[in-house]
């Protein structure tokens, strides 16, 4: 089977989504666009410039919360002061949606910018399901569009119906892009998904509220409903943007301080980062959250920290060959070093830990976090390794270590590595 089957069973989805869409709205579509001319060119720009503006998140979401509002406002939008009533299909509510998001990926290729069609897939499945909910019969046969023109309707009961459509359409799109992500990144669904919901949750709120805020001042303000609906996403956008941009910093400030060793000559170049890399993706593939993941990749840069107090150096760097206590002494001074910052106390706890038996968890029922005994499996791999990943030098790492299993590294984090290896490697190693 296809390695991208998820992403081309996404992609097939918003294929059928636009199909349904030109199919339902074949006999309106065009006298639609030429009623609401002014409507739709307001939301297609709207769209297409929030699509232009995204935002990633530390984890690696991409989040498009101007786009998205935008396009869930078109499938609730109602009555317009100075306008016709947007009575149009959902099918017409899509392919607007669909054409925005397709003309700012377009953009983005020309202007030399990651391109990810999927995404626009996910958010026109997930617009589709919200226009088609707010236009499907509850009562009297009416959908909730309608209630929208009936002034005898509870203004509460509406907005509560308006936010469970775009909810439904939203959390669909957030399904299906975590599916794709889960396997491009080859981490179990479930972790993605948990990640994609638990990541600003704000900004998810912010998104469902946006839609049914433009739809109630628009019959009152007309299309000026629109950048005043989605004020508060510009908003929120600019702190996660701002947000997003200082994790990176701190990060940066940290693998900086991480190449301390090396430029003292005490370990080998790369091996800070080639750690934490290795550690990430151990932790990704046994599904810990994101938060766990950014505090453990912290402390894989910084482990190797506390050399910079031994007299001098271990040949080639390699705490793992050397004897116990000074492994434990060197993870001891690096969590000292790490604590005098008074903002990394998680971190230090996981670098003084990382150099703790396995057997101590086993036998005695030592507390000994997982990050930390990620960070022991990952660092003996690279030592063991010397930092290449040729096969002969991974199998002889991975041999060094198994002779160790279950004594000085935990069995399920040795298979969690086994795991992040190229198929062939791996493959020969089962």
């Amino acid at each position: 089977m296809s390695r991208h089957r998820l992403e081309s069973l996404v992609l097939g989805l918003g294929g059928l989504t636009l199909l349904w869409s030109v199919v339902s709205a074949s006999d309106e579509f065009l006298g639609a666009l030429g009623q609401h001319s002014v409507v739709v060119v307001a939301f297609l720009l709207a769209i297409t410039i929030g699509e232009l503006f995204r935002v990633g998140m530390p984890s690696g979401r991409i989040a498009a919360p101007v786009a998205t509002g935008s396009g869930i406002a078109l499938a609730v939008l109602g009555p317009v002061w100075g306008h016709e009533v947007f009575d149009v299909p959902a099918g017409v509510v899509t392919l607007v949606v669909a054409a925005g998001l397709g003309l700012a990926q377009v953009l983005r290729a020309l202007m030399r910018r990651p391109t990810q069609w999927y995404l626009v897939a996910a958010r026109t499945v997930g617009v589709a399901i919200t226009a088609a909910l707010m236009r499907m019969g509850f009562i009297d046969g009416a959908g909730v569009w309608a209630w929208q023109l009936d002034t005898e309707r509870e203004a509460w009961l509406i907005a509560v119906v308006m936010m469970g459509a775009a909810a439904a359409g939203l959390y669909a799109d957030i399904v299906l892009t975590a599916l794709v992500q889960s396997e491009r990144w080859e981490l179990p669904a479930a972790t993605t998904l948990r990640d994609e919901l638990g990541e600003a949750q704000a900004l998810t709120v912010g998104v469902i509220a946006a839609g049914p805020l433009v739809a109630f001042l628009a019959p009152v303000i007309g299309l000026a409903a629109l950048p005043l609906g989605l004020l508060p996403m510009v908003l929120t956008y600019v702190a996660v943007r701002r947000y997003a941009a200082n994790r990176a910093t701190y990060r940066q400030t940290i693998a900086a301080l991480s190449r301390l060793t090396e430029a003292a000559g005490y370990t080998p170049a790369g091996h800070a980062s080639r750690v934490a890399a290795r550690s990430v993706a151990i932790a990704r593939s046994m599904g810990l959250h994101a938060d766990e993941i950014q505090q453990l990749e912290y402390a894989a840069l910084l482990h190797d920290l506390g050399q910079v107090g031994l007299r001098s150096p271990i040949p080639d760097g390699a705490t793992v060959l050397a004897a116990p206590d000074d492994q434990r002494r060197i993870a001891s001074e690096g969590a000292r070093i790490v604590r005098r910052t008074e903002v990394l106390d998680n971190v230090a706890d996981l670098m003084e830990r990382q150099t703790t038996p396995f057997r101590h968890v086993r036998e005695w029922g030592e507390e000994v976090p997982l990050a930390s005994r990620i960070i022991k499996v990952a660092n003996a791999f690279d030592d063991f390794s010397h930092g290449r990943a040729d096969d002969p030098s991974v199998e002889a790492a991975l041999e060094r270590i198994h002779l160790g299993l279950g004594y000085e590294y935990d069995p399920e984090v040795v298979e969690a590595l086994i795991r992040t290896i190229p198929a062939p490697t791996a493959l020969s190693l089962r």
